[in-house]
C-alpha cells in the first residue's frame, strides 16, 4: 500500500509536468482566408478546406474501412475523433495529439513515399495512434478523467508508455493491414541491421533514447523490430495487456515491465537483448549468403556519421552529392579522387529533388510562408557551377523533383496543387512559366521524372492502387504508357542513360540499383550490397551510387564489368518473416479499392462558432508558458484548428498566501495575433511597525489588485537558404488598479496605472547542426519602448535595446554568444517598469535608471558517455559554458517624500562556468539537463553556486 501511494505521488508529480507540456500543443496556423467544411461520420469528423472536398470524401471512405480492422489487435474500438487536414503545405506527415484530442494530416505526398496511396498511409498509421490513446482514456480510472480531463491520458502515456512502442505498433499496423507498409520496406529495415552487424547491439537505453556519440535508428525503426518481435513471439494480445495494465493501474511503478515479466518471464531489457541477439544471428546468416558486387568507396570512412545522397556525376568526372552530418548542416559537395569540397549550402531540400545537367544543378527547397505555418511552399533552385549564380522560381503549384531538359531550355517537375492533383509540368528554364502539363487519366501520383536523350519522351515512376510502376509520357501525342506492371514494393530515383533506365528497387529484399532496357523491357539487378544502395547514376562506364552503412550512406563506384547482371522484375510484392507473422495475427485487411468512389455530405465548419473547446482541467494552476505548477485550479481550451487557446484558473501564491483568478486568450487565426489576459485577486505583504525604540513588529496586510492586458503581434518568417529570419513587431497595453481593503495601511499606493509597450524583434540565424550547442552564426536584436499614457499614475518610461551575436568556436560544435543590452529608465518613486536588460549571473536586480550589460559565453561539448546509472538516469552528454558578465548602472536614492537626494553608480562583474549533464531520468522521453553554475562575483569578492535544471519537452 505504501509503495502504491509513493507511486501515485510520483505519477501525479511527473504527470502534472507532462500535462503542462501537453497544453496548447499547436502545430501552427493555416491561412486565415481558408473556408472550412466538415464531413461527419459515426466515428470521424473530418475538417478540411472547401477546395479539398473530393479528396476529403475519399479519406472519409478510407477511414470507415480502416476503422473495422485498425483496432482489433488492441481490442478496444475508439470513440469519435476530429481529423484536421492541412492541404496548403509541402510538409508531409501526420500526428495524433491528446489534449485536445485530434488527428492532423498533412495531405501533400512527398517524393519518397512507399508503394501505397499517401492518404491511405496516413489514415492507417495515425488511426492506430488514436486506438492506443483512446484505449488508455477509456480504461483508466474514472477519477483521473474527472480530475484531469483529456490530459490524463496524455500524462499516463508520457510517463509510462515508451515512444518506441507507440510508433512501432503503428508501423506494425500499417504493415499487417496492407500489402506494403514500412515493415516491408528495406530502406526502413536496413538501419538497425547495419548498426547491429557493424557496431554491435547498443544498450537498451542507448537504442531507445538515442546518443550524441553514435547514430541511432529512430523510434519508428527500433519500435518495429522490438515491439513487433515481442508480438510475433508472444502473441497479438501482449501489447493490449500492457496498455490495459498501464491504464488500469497508473499508480504502479513500472506497469509495462510488470506485464512483460508476467507474460514472458522477462523485462524490457532482457527481451531486447534476446530479440536483438536472434536478429543479429539471422542478419549475419543472410549477409553471409549474399554475393556482393565489388564496388569502390569514393569517400573516406572516419568513423562518424556522414551520409551522401542525391548522387550525380558531372561531365568532368566529379561526383556531386548532398552531404548530411550530425556535426554540420547539409551541404552540396563535390568529391574528386577522395578530395571533398563544399559547393553550396542550401536550405531545406525536399526529398528526391536534386539533379544535374552539364554544369547546372537544380533542386526543390521548402520555403516558409511569411505568416502562416501551414502554407509553406516549394521553390525550384537553379545553381550554375561555373559562375556560382543562383536563381529561384516559385510556381502557382508546388514543384518537386525538377530535371533539366537535354537542350537546356526547360525543366520537368512533378506538380502538386492544393487539391492533390498530380501532373508532370514542363516549365521554361529562364522564367519558370509553365509550357505544358500532363496528367494521367486516374490522377496517379507521379515521382522522379527524367528525360529521354532526344527530349521526346519523359519517364517517371507512377503510383496507383496496385503499386508502383515505371511509366512513359510521349510528348508528341501526350499519351501515357506503363512500362512495368505495378508492384507493391518500392522503386525510386529514376534516371536515364541512352536506351536504359536506372533506378533503386527493393525487389531483392535489399535496396539495390536496377536497370530497365527500353528496347526489350528486361530488368537487371546491377548491384548487390550488404544493406542498401540508392541514388544510382550511370555514365556509360561506371555506376556511382550511395551505399548504406551504420554511419550513413557512403559514396561508391561500380565498374560496368563488375555488374551483378541478375535478371529481375518478376516479383509483384516482397515481404519478410516478421511482416508475414504480424499479418497472420490480424483478422483481415481493409479493402480500400473503392475509396475514391465514396460519397459523403459535407457542411460548413465556421471558425468563430468553434473558438472554445474545453478539454482538460487540473487541481493545480499550470503555467503553460514555463511549465510551472502551483496550487490552484486550471481549465484549458484549444479549438480544433489550433488557432484559439484559453486558460482559466485560480493561482495561489504560497509565498504571499494569496491568490488570483486568471483568464487568458490568444487567437492566431488572423494576420495579427491577438491576445488578452485578466487577473483579479488579493495580494499580501508586510510592513514594519515600530511600537517603541528597539521593538519592531512585522504587520501583515493585503490589497486588491485588478490587471488586464491586450496585445497584438505579427510574426513574419523568412528563410533564405541556410539562414532563417523572423521579424516580429508587437504592441501590448496593460492596466493595473490597486485598491485597499480593511488591512491596507493608508500610505500604501492606491490607484491605477496604464502602460503601452512597443517591441520589435529581429532574428537572423544560421541553421544548426544536430550537435551544435548554439547557432554558429547569427544575430538577434530586440528593441523595446514602454511608457504610461493617459490618466492614472505615471510610472515613467523605459527604452531598451538588446542583441545576441553568435560566432563559431575554435572547434566544431563549439560556439560563442555575445550579449549586449542597454536600457534607459525614468522611474517613479512608488512604481516603475521591470528591467528588460539582464543583470550579471548570480547578482540580484538593483533599481536603476541606466543599465548596460555585456555578457560573453563560450559553449563546448566535453563528453558523450552514453552511460546508464541503473534505470535512474541515462547520461548522454556533458557540456560546459565559460562566461563573463559585466554591468554598469546608475540609479537614484530617494527621500521619504519621493525626492532624489543622490545618484549612485555601480559596476558589477560575474565570471564563472556552467557544467551541465544532458540525459534522461527514469527513461522518460523528455531530455533533462542538470547543471551547476559556479561563479565569482568580483565586486563582492565571493563565490556563489546555483543548481540548474531544465526539461526539453520540445524534443519529444
Amino acid at each position: 500500500m505504501i509503495k502504491n501511494k509513493i507511486s501515485l505521488i510520483l505519477f501525479l508529480s511527473v504527470g502534472l509536468w507532462f500535462s503542462a507540456a501537453a497544453q496548447y500543443f499547436s502545430t501552427g496556423s493555416d491561412p486565415g482566408s481558408i473556408k472550412w467544411r466538415q464531413i461527419v461520420t459515426p466515428n470521424f469528423q473530418i475538417i478540411f478546406p472547401e477546395e479539398y472536398e473530393n479528396k476529403a470524401e475519399e479519406l472519409a471512405g478510407i477511414f470507415d474501412k480502416v476503422y473495422e480492422f485498425g483496432y482489433k489487435s488492441l481490442g478496444t474500438p475508439p470513440r469519435k475523433i476530429s481529423v484536421i487536414l492541412h492541404t496548403q503545405t509541402v510538409y508531409s506527415n501526420g500526428m495524433v495529439a491528446w489534449s485536445p484530442k485530434r488527428m492532423e494530416l498533412y495531405a501533400t505526398p512527398h517524393q519518397r513515399i512507399y508503394a501505397q496511396d499517401w492518404l491511405e498511409q496516413l489514415a492507417i498509421h495515425e488511426f492506430r495512434h488514436v486506438v492506443q490513446m483512446d484505449k488508455i482514456q477509456q480504461e483508466m480510472p474514472a477519477i483521473l478523467k474527472v480530475i484531469f480531463g483529456e490530459q490524463a491520458a496524455a500524462a499516463v502515456v508520457g510517463v509510462y508508455v515508451p515512444l518506441w512502442f507507440m510508433e512501432g505498433d503503428a508501423v506494425m499496423t500499417e504493415t499487417a493491414l496492407t500489402e506494403t507498409g514500412r515493415g516491408r520496406n528495406p530502406s526502413f529495415l536496413m538501419e538497425n541491421k547495419a548498426q547491429v552487424l557493424q557496431k554491435g547491439k547498443f544498450s537498451y537505453d542507448k537504442a531507445s533514447l538515442g546518443s550524441y556519440n553514435d547514430y541511432v535508428p529512430d523510434r519508428y525503426k527500433f519500435g518495429w523490430w522490438f515491439a513487433g518481435g515481442v508480438r510475433e513471439k508472444y502473441g497479438s494480445e501482449i501489447w493490449s495487456d500492457v496498455l490495459n495494465r498501464v491504464a488500469n493501474r497508473p499508480y504502479s511503478i513500472n506497469p509495462v515491465n510488470a506485464v512483460l515479466k508476467k507474460e514472458t518471464g522477462k523485462n524490457k531489457e532482457q527481451l531486447y537483448k534476446e530479440l536483438f541477439s536472434d536478429y543479429k544471428t539471422n542478419w549475419q546468416n543472410e549477409l553471409d549468403t549474399l554475393k556482393l558486387t565489388k564496388h569502390h568507396p569514393l569517400t573516406i570512412d572516419n568513423g562518424e556519421y556522414n551520409s551522401y545522397s542525391y548522387t550525380t556525376k558531372l561531365d568532368n568526372g566529379q561526383v556531386v552529392a548532398y552531404k548530411q552530418s550530425r556535426t554540420d548542416i547539409g551541404r552540396i559537395v563535390t568529391v574528386d579522387n577522395g578530395t571533398e569540397q563544399i559547393l553550396y549550402t542550401p536550405g531545406t531540400i525536399l526529398s528526391e529533388s536534386f539533379s544535374a545537367k552539364g554544369t547546372t544543378l537544380i533542386w526543390s527547397e521548402r520555403r516558409p510562408d511569411i505568416r502562416w505555418t501551414h502554407a509553406d511552399y516549394a521553390v525550384v533552385v537553379v545553381f550554375d557551377l561555373k559562375t556560382g549564380e543562383k536563381r529561384e522560381f516559385k510556381s502557382e503549384t508546388n514543384l518537386f523533383s525538377p530535371v533539366i531538359s537535354p537542350d537546356n531550355s526547360s525543366f520537368v517537375a512533378v506538380s502538386v496543387d492544393n487539391r492533390n492533383q498530380y501532373l508532370l509540368s514542363i516549365n521554361d528554364l529562364d522564367d519558370s512559366h509553365q509550357v505544358h502539363k500532363f496528367q494521367t487519366a486516374n490522377n496517379d501520383f507521379l515521382m522522379s521524372p527524367c528525360w529521354s536523350e532526344d527530349g521526346e519522351e519523359l519517364y517517371f515512376i507512377g503510383l496507383n492502387a496496385k503499386g508502383k510502376y515505371i511509366g512513359k509520357l510521349n510528348l508528341s501525342d501526350s499519351s501515357f504508357e506503363k512500362l512495368t506492371e505495378p508492384a507493391f514494393y518500392d522503386i525510386r530515383n529514376l534516371t536515364c542513360n541512352g536506351s536504359k533506365l536506372y533506378y533503386t528497387s527493393a525487389e531483392s529484399g535489399i535496396d539495390n540499383i536496377y536497370q530497365f532496357d527500353l528496347g526489350d523491357h528486361s530488368v537487371t539487378q546491377l548491384t548487390s550490397v550488404a544493406f542498401g544502395a540508392d541514388y544510382g547514376n550511370f555514365d556509360g562506364t561506371t555506376l556511382v551510387f550511395s551505399d548504406y552503412s551504420a554511419d550513413g550512406y557512403r559514396l561508391a563506384e561500380l565498374n560496368k564489368s563488375d555488374f551483378l547482371n541478375k535478371p529481375g522484375g518478376q516479383k509483384r510484392s516482397i515481404s519478410n518473416s516478421l511482416a508475414d507473422a504480424l499479418a497472420n495475427q490480424e483478422s483481415g485487411k481493409p479493402d480500400l479499392s473503392d475509396s475514391k468512389l465514396a460519397s459523403y455530405q459535407s457542411v460548413p465548419y465556421r471558425k468563430f462558432e468553434h473558438l472554445f473547446n474545453f478539454h482538460s482541467w487540473a487541481p493545480a494552476y499550470i503555467n503553460v508558458n514555463d511549465y510551472e505548477v502551483r496550487p490552484g485550479v486550471s481549465l484549458f481550451s484549444q479549438n480544433k484548428l489550433g488557432t484559439a487557446t484559453a486558460n482559466i484558473g485560480y493561482d495561489y501564491d504560497m509565498t504571499e498566501r494569496a491568490g488570483k483568478v486568471k483568464a487568458n486568450f490568444e487567437y492566431t487565426g488572423l494576420f495579427p495575433v491577438l491576445s488578452g489576459e485578466i487577473n483579479y485577486g488579493k495580494r499580501k505583504s508586510q510592513y514594519r511597525l515600530i511600537q517603541q525604540k528597539g521593538d519592531t513588529t512585522l504587520v501583515p496586510f493585503s490589497w486588491n489588485e485588478l490587471s488586464y492586458e491586450l496585445g497584438t503581434r505579427v510574426p513574419l518568417s523568412f528563410r533564405q537558404g541556410k539562414y532563417s529570419q523572423l521579424i516580429q513587431p508587437s504592441v501590448q497595453y496593460s492596466y493595473t488598479r490597486i485598491s485597499h481593503d480593511e488591512s491596507t495601511p493608508d500610505q500604501f499606493y492606491s490607484g491605477f496605472y496604464n502602460s503601452l509597450e512597443y517591441r520589435l524583434y529581429f532574428q537572423n540565424v544560421l541553421r544548426s547542426a544536430e550537435l551544435d550547442l548554439v547557432p554558429r552564426f547569427g544575430q538577434v536584436v530586440d528593441f523595446a519602448l514602454k511608457h504610461s499614457p493617459g490618466k492614472g499614475t505615471k510610472i515613467g518610461t523605459l527604452k531598451a535595446a538588446q542583441s545576441y551575436l553568435y560566432f563559431p568556436g575554435l572547434f566544431r560544435n563549439q560556439g560563442i554568444r555575445i550579449y549586449n543590452g542597454y536600457q534607459l529608465k525614468e522611474t517613479n518613486f512608488d512604481i516603475s517598469f521591470s528591467d528588460v536588460v539582464r543583470f550579471p549571473r548570480g547578482i540580484q536586480k538593483i533599481s536603476n535608471t541606466h543599465l548596460y550589460t555585456f555578457a560573453a559565453d563560450y559553449y563546448m561539448p566535453l563528453w558523450y558517455p552514453d552511460l546508464s546509472v541503473g534505470k535512474l538516469y541515462y547520461f548522454k552528454r556533458l557540456r560546459a559554458d565559460l562566461f563573463y558578465d559585466f554591468s554598469s548602472l546608475e540609479g537614484n536614492n530617494y527621500n521619504d517624500d519621493g525626492s532624489i537626494y543622490s545618484i549612485y553608480k555601480k559596476y558589477l562583474t560575474s565570471i564563472g562556468t556552467e557544467i551541465t549533464a544532458d540525459g534522461h531520468f527514469l527513461r522518460l522521453p523528455a531530455p533533462v539537463s542538470l547543471g551547476l553554475r559556479s561563479m565569482y562575483l568580483t565586486d563582492f569578492k565571493e563565490f556563489r553556486f546555483e543548481f540548474l535544471l531544465s526539461i526539453s519537452f520540445d524534443s519529444i
